[in-house]
């Protein structure tokens, strides 16, 4: 495991996280919570390294024998659980794993740390069994949930945990940081709907050219110029998890645009030509269906349904939304 880094936007959230440890005064569960692109692994990868480290300053030291161990992924009071490659849910054999290590004896006089990634995709029963060791934390136990979509975690898990949410930065000093790290950040940033990490993620890559073919397709759709089920079959096989956030971006510029809303940026200025050619032919009364569908398409995209099939449904109602039935 690298060394985390630390963002500007996270040093009121660091001082209050580092003052709790300091006093005494953590709690047995963290829901370290926002939108993607924010850091809040590399917080909480952070966070979990200072409290392991034998001597910790403002941050890890880095070369003691704690974060020696922390650093190589092997430190025994370290647990971090996530989704594993052939799923798309945190199983209950995982929980359970992590329960049993969570409630061992420590090995370094420091804490015991179990860290979940995206605890939203624990399927029932492995929320069920996490919710016991939640409910009888084990003496210095803390648990670190970081999640982008705490709405669909188990209301009784959100319950037993204090709250640290990231929130988007200010602009300015988003941009700041963003055009040391990337070129055409004014861009980037309102991309990534002011999200500076996913903003640089943008930045690498083919992603953005992705995304350009993305909407051509969807434009294309539009225009009866491309079926909506070749379509829809390239993006389920091609297309990364950010597809159904830029789908709901551009749906909400549209809506934008056609009520006249000059009070708020577009999310997608790069475009901004073309979406105005699609809202001036857009049956407005099917927008919303359109966005209720794609909420409900990213909704599902941690399980086990037919995404294709799903993405199918979009893009039908979008080429009926232009009066196009093919």
């Amino acid at each position: 495991m690298n060394a985390q880094p630390h963002y500007p936007w996270q040093e009121a959230h660091w001082a209050y996280c580092e003052q709790r440890a300091r006093t005494g005064t953590l709690p047995h569960a963290l829901l370290i919570r926002g939108q993607r692109g924010l850091g809040k692994l590399d917080f909480a990868h952070r966070f979990a390294a200072w409290l392991l480290c034998d001597r910790p300053g403002e941050a890890a030291c880095g070369s003691c024998h704690g974060c020696r161990m922390f650093l190589a992924g092997n430190h025994p009071d370290y647990l971090e659980t996530a989704i594993e490659e052939d799923s798309h849910q945190i199983k209950i054999e995982q929980i359970r794993a992590l329960n049993y290590f969570i409630g061992l004896s420590r090995h370094c006089g420091h804490h015991k740390i179990a860290l979940i990634a995206d605890p939203h995709t624990m399927n029932r029963n492995a929320a069920n069994s996490l919710l016991k060791t939640l409910e009888e934390p084990p003496p210095f136990s803390l648990l670190l949930l970081v999640s982008s979509r705490p709405a669909l975690l188990p209301a009784t898990i959100v319950s037993r945990c204090q709250h640290i949410t990231f929130s988007i930065p200010p602009t300015d000093a988003a941009l700041t940081w963003l055009k040391r790290q990337a070129p055409d950040a004014d861009t980037l940033l309102a991309l990534a709907r002011g999200a500076p990490l996913a903003a640089l993620e943008l930045s690498h890559g083919h992603l953005l050219e992705t995304r350009r073919k993305a909407f051509r397709d969807f434009a294309r759709v539009a225009a009866a110029l491309e079926s909506p089920i070749i379509a829809a079959e390239r993006w389920h096989q091609h297309m990364p998890d950010p597809l159904t956030g830029w789908l709901l971006s551009w749906l909400t510029d549209i809506a934008k645009l056609r009520s006249n809303d000059t009070f708020n940026r577009l999310n997608n200025p790069d475009i901004d030509q073309d979406l105005r050619v699609l809202t001036e032919r857009i049956d407005f009364g099917c927008l919303f269906a359109l966005y209720d569908k794609a909420l409900q398409v990213r909704r599902l995209q941690q399980g086990s349904l037919n995404q294709q099939l799903m993405l199918e449904e979009i893009l039908y109602a979008w080429a009926g939304a232009f009066g196009n039935s093919r």
